[in-house]
């Protein structure tokens, strides 16, 4: 008799958490290259160029109340970059994180491997690895 109701209290409390609507935000996340704030507008990469915009594509599953979203990029050095914070309310599903080379007063990303680390309210729910080329040498350059 225990056992059936341990059994039933188990099953009550998995249909509550699903009529509650408590599901992971992160649908999937993905890292993509070009100069633009929509995900149509981008080109889903692993590899960059030195000089090519960096971003992640955050794709969100229903959710009834604003996330907090951002991204670390860590470069090979260790030296990191943050984006700003942007608040996605329940009708998002998309949202484009991104670092724009020249803004950062850089000549180029470092080249290697680097990561970007994506944060949903502060949690860190997803860590991808992509790739930023050396940048080619000047004509002139020996």
């Amino acid at each position: 008799m225990k056992r059936a109701s341990l059994g039933l209290m188990g099953l009550i409390v998995v249909i509550v958490v699903a009529a509650c609507g408590v599901t992971d935000p992160l649908r999937s996340a993905y890292t993509a290259a070009g100069d633009g704030t929509r995900p149509q507008d981008l080109t889903r990469a692993d590899v960059f160029q030195a000089d090519d915009d960096l971003n992640v594509v955050v794709e969100l599953n229903s959710h009834s109340r604003t996330l907090d979203i951002s991204a670390i990029f860590i470069a090979p050095t260790g030296e990191q970059y943050a984006t700003d914070t942007l608040e996605a309310g329940d009708t998002v599903g998309e949202v484009v994180l991104g670092l724009d080379w020249e803004a950062q007063g850089t000549v180029g990303w470092p080249p290697g491997e680097w990561q970007v680390d994506v944060y949903i309210d502060d949690t860190l729910e997803k860590t991808l690895h992509f790739t930023v080329e050396a940048a080619p040498l000047s004509e002139g350059s020996n």
